[in-house]
């Protein structure tokens, strides 16, 4: 039974003649396989400056329910907050009722609904917590998100916020909303908790976190760059988007291609020398390229397809590379 985006690496060993040096090539190889279940989190921004951009989301919503709709995708979508106050008891929480949407639910009009979480939650947003604990084991077995994640199911964690993750673990109780940005050093570093959402699943390639929000240099006066949910989607190989874009459909919708089991990124398990790259996909050779083919994050170690690169269902994609000598793939 083949698994989506299942890494087989091949360590050969080839000689420089004109150094004298030995290199190391290796061959990565993923498939690109059809994905019947996947779980769903929108973690939506609920302090007093995200009234719009709530009900972008809900304008768009139907562009990231098309491709699941046309491929017969069994879902789960839920909905929680950025408010995690340690006091409040329903914290992490999934919203409505039924607290979890599936393909037999009015979904978009539900999901409607649920999105428009109102405008006075906490101003110290902790996306990356409140997610992390709402799929956690201690929330969804025995707990009150019961039934939401499913141990066969691939997970995908949507945030949307206009501020900086907050995620702290109790660090900066009672301190101002202030200290989120002058007492960073106090956060929980990115990398820890992705790791939680990542040991929920044997094969780690079945989770993704994308985000929805200010990026640097955006057209947004009153938006913050959300740098540590974009570090968490590059580190899963999930999507960033602009908040400040004022229609969402098309990023939504490629959201909605990867919630399906269409990736776009796939992780080399080595760091390469990205001159060395070659990549295939079902044996024909893909070119490097920004908008219509693939591209290379020497950071994390990610291929990303590009545009119309993108490869189709039940694709075989290899690449081949020489590996980066002291290079190293952050987590």
């Amino acid at each position: 039974m083949r698994r989506t985006a299942l890494a087989l690496s091949l360590v050969l060993v080839g000689c420089e003649s004109d150094r004298g040096l030995y290199e190391q090539v290796a061959t990565d190889s993923w498939y690109q396989a059809p994905n019947n279940e996947v779980d769903i989190l929108f973690v939506v921004d609920d302090s007093c400056s995200m009234e719009d951009e709530q009900k972008t989301l809900s304008r768009g919503f139907a562009s990231f329910t098309d491709a699941m709709t046309d491929s017969g995708t069994d879902f789960h979508i839920g909905v929680i907050t950025t408010s995690f106050d340690y006091s409040d008891t329903e914290r992490g929480m999934l919203r409505g009722d039924p607290m979890y949407l599936t393909n037999g639910d009015d979904y978009i009009s539900e999901f409607s609904l649920r999105a428009t979480v109102g405008i006075e939650g906490s101003d110290k947003e902790k996306g990356l917590e409140a997610a992390s604990y709402a799929v956690s084991p201690a929330m969804n077995v025995g707990g009150p998100n019961e039934g939401f994640v499913r141990h066969s199911a691939s997970l995908l964690v949507v945030v949307v916020s206009d501020e900086e993750d907050c995620s702290d673990h109790a660090r900066l109780e009672g301190q101002p909303p202030e200290s989120c940005y002058t007492d960073q050093d106090k956060l929980v570093p990115v990398g820890d908790v992705v790791s939680e959402f990542l040991n929920l699943k044997e094969d780690q390639e079945q989770v993704q976190i994308g985000a929805i929000v200010g990026v640097r240099n955006g057209s947004c006066d009153d938006t913050y760059p959300g740098t540590r949910y974009i570090d968490a989607a590059r580190l899963t190989g999930g999507l960033v988007g602009d908040i400040c874009e004022p229609d969402w459909s098309t990023m939504l919708g490629d959201l909605g291609l990867n919630a399906v089991g269409i990736r776009t990124s796939f992780k080399l398990d080595s760091a390469a020398q990205p001159a060395s790259l070659e990549v295939m996909v079902n044996g024909d050779v893909v070119d490097e390229d920004d908008n219509n083919g693939w591209s290379y994050d020497e950071n994390t170690c990610f291929i990303t397809f590009n545009g119309a690169s993108v490869p189709e269902r039940d694709s075989e994609i290899v690449a081949t590379y020489t590996i980066q000598s002291g290079g190293s793939c952050s987590l």
